[in-house]
């Protein structure tokens, strides 16, 4: 599995404070299967403002503590960029993208969507960048429309949901949301969002209670295949579920769709 969000680069935003702390958490993460970590530093003009030289000597370090303590995990570069109207020159000259990707993890104001939020988005695509909303579900906009994830995702922009979201670590509205987004397809990668300080195994919990709750295949998606599509730069289809609904649950197909839904079943 590979953690496309976590703050467990330490001392440079508000996630773990010391180097001890993030070995910790990382000996968890590969304990229960965690190959591969973002480590998504903030990046928001006047709070967390660094250069891209000082993150990666302190990725450096990191992997060579990893290394050893015999911590098996590759640690690959990211940022948690706050949205602006001037982002993209920092993306670019700073290289504030998901590994060597395309992928920008993009965070906004929490309370709603800025109003000028598409406006900075469409320089950002105008570019070549395919920009994440991470933590998706938190966002009042989207837990009090549900359909502006679908209108996001029209626009060409990816959805990131915590795992934590998903136990109701936010709260019941944000609980709520999350499973609606990955009940829809409309969420594409799942983040711890870690920061260090709380316990990791809810990672974990989230992926057993998806696993449940949907199938194999839908946690793979969300905890592999689309994180690895990252890593090697490809392009994630932004629509990949087709529901063919039961008596029971409905059932999430990738984007290969094996079957047809109902819908086209019976009317071709």
């Amino acid at each position: 599995m590979i953690d496309v969000h976590c703050h467990l680069l330490p001392k440079i935003d508000d996630g773990s404070t010391s180097a001890e702390q993030s070995i910790n958490q990382m000996r968890i993460m590969a304990a229960g299967g965690v190959t591969d970590a973002f480590l998504t530093t903030h990046y928001m003009s006047g709070v967390y403002h660094y250069e891209r030289a000082d993150y990666d000597a302190k990725l450096a370090l990191m992997r060579g503590l990893a290394k050893n303590y015999g911590v098996e995990i590759n640690l690959h570069p990211g940022f948690e960029v706050y949205l602006n109207s001037h982002i993209l020159e920092d993306i670019t000259s700073q290289k504030l993208t998901l590994g060597s990707s395309h992928y920008v993890l993009l965070e906004s104001d929490l309370n709603g969507l800025d109003p000028d939020f598409y406006n900075d988005i469409y320089p950002l695509l105008r570019q070549g960048f395919r920009p994440v909303l991470a933590h998706a579900e938190r966002y009042v906009s989207i837990m009090s429309k549900i359909s502006k994830a679908r209108e996001l995702i029209e626009h060409d922009v990816y959805l990131q949901v915590n795992s934590g979201s998903l136990l109701g670590q936010y709260g019941e509205k944000v609980r709520q949301t999350a499973w609606l987004l990955v009940r829809n397809g409309w969420a594409h990668l799942l983040g711890s969002d870690d920061h260090g300080r709380s316990p990791y195994g809810s990672y974990f919990q989230a992926i057993d209670l998806l696993r449940e709750d949907l199938d194999e295949q839908a946690v793979d998606l969300l905890t592999k295949d689309f994180p690895q599509m990252v890593l090697h730069d490809q392009i994630i289809p932004l629509k990949y579920v087709y529901f063919q609904h039961s008596h029971s649950h409905s059932h999430s197909h990738s984007h290969s769709r094996s079957r047809k839904n109902l819908w086209e079943r019976i009317f071709g």
